[in-house]
């Protein structure tokens, strides 16, 4: 019987690699197979459910693009889910790190050891972190040396803030320098470091409103009003007599091209509304899509917590874009 870690195994190695890398950072190690398999299967059915029922393109084309988009989004459903996980652990770590490294440095001042300290501070508060320090002091009082086990500790983290900290720690137990002042120095540093991530992002936040607003708001009001005139421009060509309107233009009896001495000729534009409705709406897809991303480049330098977004920001424009036709249309009668 083949079992889920036999299918597993089937995974390319960088991939998994990549997999067990993320979930290590998201606590998540135990069940990295589960997830990976699970969530893989599930990006590909959404997706391809999701093009076959609404993607504008003939069946042929939209059986194609289909397959592509499952086959892409089934191994990426998996790595984003848990990569949001691991940054959204990695925030809550570092906005608690600078309490957790000043108890840590008052109960090594209080005459404990390094180890005993980390087992002393780990408090249920702290949520991941405690967990974390209660580990990495099980492991010095197992018998690993200091140094190895917050390295293990620097492994298992993915906030730079937290690795460089550690860093630090490592360096001063082995050069024999005062820990519990280091520890104080870093606490400082990790907070003066968030403050000035919090102001950074206050100074950004109307560029990202801005962004917003143009790719939700904008374009879909725009697009809309773009295949409003389109559809009712073709609509009055195509009620249009241009048989008279040849003969009042032409070169014949009374026609206005013979009174300026040319031929004057109409004919309907040739305009595909259906076609440019179709591409009106996957230009608002796109835009959203690329929207969220940069917003998330943007606030927290990478684009991964901005994949959340990308759904909610589509959903709302497409449901604007079709509101403001169906109201434009009512208005207009």
């Amino acid at each position: 019987m083949i079992s889920q870690k036999n299918v597993y195994e089937l995974i390319p190695a960088r991939y998994r690699n990549k997999m067990e890398q993320e979930a290590l950072y998201a606590s998540m190690e135990d069940e990295v197979e589960k997830y990976t398999l699970y969530g893989s299967l599930f990006g590909f059915v959404v997706t391809l459910g999701i093009v076959m029922m609404f993607a504008p393109f003939d069946p042929l084309v939209k059986a194609v693009v289909a397959l592509i988009a499952s086959l892409v989004a089934g191994p990426v459903t998996p790595y984003m889910y848990i990569s949001i996980v691991a940054e959204r652990r990695k925030k809550e770590i570092e906005s608690i790190l600078p309490d957790a490294m000043r108890l840590v440095s008052a109960n090594i001042k209080s005459g404990h050891t390094l180890e005993k300290a980390f087992l002393l501070s780990a408090r249920d508060e702290f949520g991941p972190l405690a967990d974390e320090m209660r580990a990495t002091a099980m492991e010095m009082y197992g018998g690993e040396p200091v140094e190895e086990s917050l390295q293990n500790l620097e492994d298992r983290m993915k906030s730079e803030l937290f690795q460089e900290t550690l860093k630090l720690l490592r360096d001063g137990i082995e050069s024999g320098g005062d820990t519990a002042a280091l520890l104080d120095s870093s606490a400082d540093d990790i907070r003066n470091s968030l403050e000035i991530r919090d102001e950074i992002k206050s100074s950004i936040r109307m560029y990202q409103i801005f962004i917003m607003m143009a790719a939700v708001g904008g374009a879909p009001v725009l697009f809309s009003i773009s295949v409003y005139m389109a559809r009712e421009t073709t609509s009055m060509w195509s009620e249009a007599d241009i048989g008279s309107m040849q003969d009042a233009g032409g070169g014949g009896m009374g026609g206005i091209g013979s009174q300026v001495g040319f031929d004057m000729s109409f004919s309907s534009p040739d305009v595909n509304v259906a076609l440019f409705e179709e591409f009106a709406l996957l230009a608002i897809v796109s835009i959203n899509l690329f929207a969220a991303l940069i917003i998330s480049e943007i606030s927290n330098g990478n684009i991964k917590q901005g994949v959340k977004y990308v759904p909610v920001f589509i959903i709302i424009s497409i449901l604007l874009f079709l509101g403001v036709q169906g109201a434009i249309s009512g208005a207009m009668g």
